[in-house]
């Protein structure tokens, strides 16, 4: 077998950097690592919170996952149906035949765990980021040397932890970050170190991925089983020693796994293989998100809203992407540059690219990542970073190997390398400063309807009794800015939020709700004006 990376870098091959020896000390204590670097990401937001207190949800997807989460802190997988239904129809909710979030039950899971035991959903969010910085330490540590593992898991913690929109929200990114880094990080473990047990730790990432992002998991699982497959052969470790420290235990909790996501579908959709984001996208979605599928016939729409985001903006991103095929990829791929690392500290760096890799482990991370952007990114007409978040251990692996190297580098004969690294090392000292000086000064960003919203929500909550609020869009109404979301139980809530469908279609909805007081909200005006209901 090759030389693997940390033997490189100890036979001098690949210059080791010049750690401190208490921090070497530290990195060679993996455990010990990981708790750190948990308790680390929690501590550090935690000192924040004066700050930067609980996020504002904002987003269609974000009110989505509060529904799914307070769902299962009341202790069912779905609701059902209320009989007016039409007056809440909502972005990324099924209304029928349950009335229920479209997504994976997991992400919803972590804020029913902070509702239920904190009586705060974000809790489960800021604890399921501390697991993924845990996580992803565990899962360098299995691919670079020790000191280069935590010090790319605290690079990570300050760019995609404390200070990303998947701790500072409710849109998810840890779990199937979590995932994904159990999924790579066994894989490196059973290839580099014969550790077959870890087949389950394998199996235990891919269930997490199961409930949280199918599709990654789907494409994670077909390339991290390919490479384990290939180290197994070279390797020729026994089949006795195969089926029992690791096809067993494995197989056992994906069945396990997949009897769980067979049984929530039931219980929402009604079939056992169909996903509620199937039957979502079945009932509302005319552009699929892989653009190598062809357009859906146009539904009947309930509000204007619906119809321009479904059957005009996501259209209009599927031609797009089918047109303009690679420059759709190459902008998806750079949105991601930039969340995991900043644009400009790390221009230099893929400089890496052209050279020569001399070893198994910088061969198997290019072609792992390239794979996983190839299937996970290119066929969608659109990305968000949590999208990519299964396998962002590769970026973080990629990134290590190359400054590793970086020190060693001479173009042309040229000994540049070194001062290349330390420039790169002073724009990440700039940067970070930067950004935590630009958070103190602005605070974590909070949109316009977000706060408006919260304003009117204040403004309710100081109403005696219980409230209705009927929601009135003017004709240019934002689409992404959407009034009528509930919780689990809508007629237990103390406010609930409604569409205003007209006279005839009103009336019974209204005398259904007669002990409410009625408000009309036209959250267009400037301010939106909330008026009692004529």
């Amino acid at each position: 077998m090759s030389q693997t990376f940390t033997e490189a870098i100890v036979t001098g091959e690949v210059d080791r950097p010049h750690w401190s020896s208490a921090f070497s000390r530290l990195a060679r204590r993996e455990t010990l690592c990981c708790f750190v670097m948990f308790c680390l990401t929690l501590g550090i937001r935690g000192a924040l919170f004066p700050w930067f207190p609980v996020p504002i949800a904002a987003v269609h997807d974000e009110e989505s996952y509060l529904l799914a989460g307070d769902t299962y802190a009341s202790g069912r997988l779905a609701n059902p149906p209320n009989p007016f239904w039409e007056h809440f129809d909502t972005f990324h909710v099924l209304q029928r035949p349950v009335y229920a979030s479209k997504y994976q039950p997991l992400q919803g899971m972590v804020l029913a765990f902070g509702e239920k035991f904190f009586g705060e959903p974000w809790v489960g969010v800021f604890f399921s980021v501390g697991v993924m910085c845990a996580a992803m330490c565990w899962m360098l540590q299995g691919w670079v040397a020790p000191e280069w593992a935590l010090a790319g898991a605290l690079l990570f913690m300050l760019r995609a932890g404390v200070f990303g929109y998947w701790m500072n929200s409710y849109w998810g990114g840890a779990v199937p970050a979590i995932g994904g880094a159990l999924v790579l990080g066994a894989a490196a473990r059973i290839w580099r170190r014969k550790q077959l047990g870890h087949a389950a730790t394998w199996a235990l990432g891919l269930a997490i991925l199961m409930h949280s992002r199918p599709y990654d998991a789907a494409v994670l699982g077909l390339l991290s089983g390919v490479l384990i497959v290939w180290a197994l052969r070279r390797s020729k470790t026994p089949v006795r020693a195969l089926c029992f420290r690791m096809a067993l235990p494995a197989l056992a909790i994906l069945v396990v796994s997949l009897g769980a996501v067979a049984y929530n579908d039931s219980r929402v959709t009604g079939n056992a293989l169909t996903l509620p984001f199937q039957l979502y996208e079945k009932k509302y979605v005319v552009a699929p998100m892989f653009s190598f599928l062809p357009l859906r016939p146009e539904p009947v729409y309930q509000y204007a809203a619906m119809r321009e985001l479904f059957a005009g903006w996501n259209v209009e991103l599927w031609r797009t992407a089918r047109k303009e095929f690679v420059n759709t990829f190459l902008a998806n791929v750079g949105d991601l540059y930039a969340f995991f690392f900043g644009l400009w500290p790390f221009l230099i760096p893929p400089l890496i690219w052209p050279y020569p890799l001399k070893t198994a482990e910088e061969r198997i991370t290019v072609v792992l990542l390239v794979a996983a952007l190839l299937l996970g990114i290119a066929p969608l007409i659109g990305s968000q970073p949590h999208y990519a978040a299964a396998v962002s251990g590769l970026f973080y692996v990629r990134f290590l190997q190359t400054m590793a190297r970086l020190k060693a580098w001479k173009p042309a004969g040229r000994e540049v390398g070194m001062a290349v690294a330390l420039l790169c090392m002073s724009l990440i000292g700039y940067q970070f400063a930067r950004s935590v000086t630009v958070l103190f000064r602005h605070g974590v960003e909070v949109s316009k309807f977000g706060l408006a919203q919260a304003q009117v929500l204040e403004t309710l909550k100081e109403q005696p009794g219980r409230q209705l609020v009927l929601v009135r869009y003017a004709p240019d109404h934002r689409f992404h800015d959407e009034w009528v979301n509930n919780l689990a139980n809508i007629d237990a809530e103390p406010i609930i939020w409604a569409h205003e469908m007209g006279p005839e279609k009103d009336r019974p909805f209204l005398e259904h709700y007669g002990d409410r007081k009625v408000w009309l909200l036209e959250p267009d005006q400037t301010p939106p004006k909330l008026s009692p209901y004529e």
